[in-house]
């Protein structure tokens, strides 16, 4: 688990801070963005091991992320985690359809989000 590398991206302060202080407690390294093209600059400079994204963003949501990042050779098997208050089917069809790896809705389960980050990580 340590040394492994997890980029939040979210345009609450608030839940960046909860996510990130979260994963620290499990020696995970942390880097956050409040934007998508925030974060894609991040990725630039250091290649993360997961990403946990938010759908709801201003300028590019995370729809367009999504494509974005799937589009580039070097980022495209990047695992992307949705966490977003939005609970619809389709939405959260059309976001595995994009490529996340999975769903989760808010406000987050901590044992179920740390579960899922080994899972993802140790595979």
């Amino acid at each position: 688990m340590d040394n492994k590398n997890i980029l939040i991206i979210d345009d609450s302060n608030t839940n960046l801070v909860l996510l990130g202080s979260i994963f620290k407690r499990y020696n995970y390294k942390v880097f956050s963005a409040l934007s998508a093209k925030q974060g894609l600059k991040k990725i630039e400079d250091q290649c993360p091991d997961l990403i946990y994204l938010d759908l709801v963003m201003p300028e590019v949501d995370g729809f367009e992320f999504l494509k974005i990042l799937r589009r580039n050779k070097q980022w495209k098997d990047i695992p992307v985690v949705i966490i977003s208050a939005v609970s619809d089917e389709e939405v959260i069809a059309r976001s595995k359809q994009l490529g996340a790896r999975n769903y989760l809705t808010k406000p987050i389960d901590i044992e179920k989000i740390i579960l899922l980050s080994e899972e993802i990580l140790n595979n």
